[in-house]
């Protein structure tokens, strides 16, 4: 590469990270305890399911979500470039052999410009559910309870229709997570459009909420496990079998006599 090609590089790419220290600065108004993560780290290939390339990865504390990774779709002829975030939560219960996608849809009232009056969840599994482990197979009894919760809460179906979202999770098998996306989002460089990328606090709000809801269906699938295993103990001997028999040992001590 040339010397010039090499200095549009070096260029482009500290305005790519501009772009993430000014997320991280929107992120920390809202209260959040977030940190521009280095360069080069494994969950940077957690993209979701999504088309792009990492800009960096945003280190989040205090937080079901995790990581917070920016795709840059490229710009076009037509369009400037747009960005994609991927919000990673780490959970240790996601099986391989596949993954599961969730999807929420609104519903409306009219075929195309009508008000949205609902939301719902879906469930796709894509793959295998049998592996070589059997304590590694996805349980479809997780799905259900999963799609159970989604569907059943109230406020996040609420502030979801009112941010007007659409919203996709799916499990990562390779990095033992789960990743969150909603949407693309054109910047042209002004400052009131980076503001419009970042997430609000009530949309950083409705992905926590999802956030704990993928945690909590994996820890209920543990303690329903555990549950079942206290009600089948392993039958213990009764009372006859570990007496001896009084009529044979009579019998074994008058021959001995």
């Amino acid at each position: 590469m040339s010397l010039f090609g090499r200095i549009i590089d070096r260029i482009a790419g500290r305005s790519k990270d501009k772009t993430r220290h000014r997320l991280c600065t929107h992120l920390r108004t809202i209260g959040l305890n977030v940190q521009v993560a280095e360069r080069g780290l494994p969950e940077e290939g957690i993209y979701g399911g999504l088309l792009g390339t990492s800009l960096g990865l945003l280190a989040v504390q205090e937080s079901p979500i995790r990581w917070i990774n920016m795709l840059e779709h490229p710009a076009s002829r037509y369009a400037s470039a747009a960005f994609t975030y991927v919000y990673v939560v780490p959970d240790q219960r996601v099986r391989s052999g596949g993954y599961l996608e969730l999807r929420s849809t609104r519903q409306r009232n009219a075929s195309v410009y009508g008000r949205v009056i609902d939301l719902s969840w879906t469930a796709n599994f894509v793959g295998t559910r049998v592996t070589t482990a059997a304590d590694e197979e996805w349980d479809e009894e997780m799905e259900e309870g999963l799609l159970d919760r989604l569907n059943n809460d109230t406020p996040l179906k609420e502030g979801l229709i009112r941010l007007n979202e659409d919203i996709m999770v799916r499990s990562v098998p390779n990095f033992w997570c789960w990743a969150i996306s909603s949407g693309s989002y054109q910047e042209s460089g002004l400052g009131q459009e980076s503001r419009r990328m970042a997430p609000s606090q009530e949309q950083w709000e409705c992905y926590e909420m999802i956030a704990r809801h993928l945690l909590e269906s994996s820890t209920e699938e543990q303690d329903t496990e555990a549950g079942e295993a206290e009600k089948d103990p392993e039958p213990e001997p009764s009372e006859g079998e570990n007496q001896p028999d009084s009529e044979s040992s009579e019998e074994s001590s008058e021959q001995s006599n």
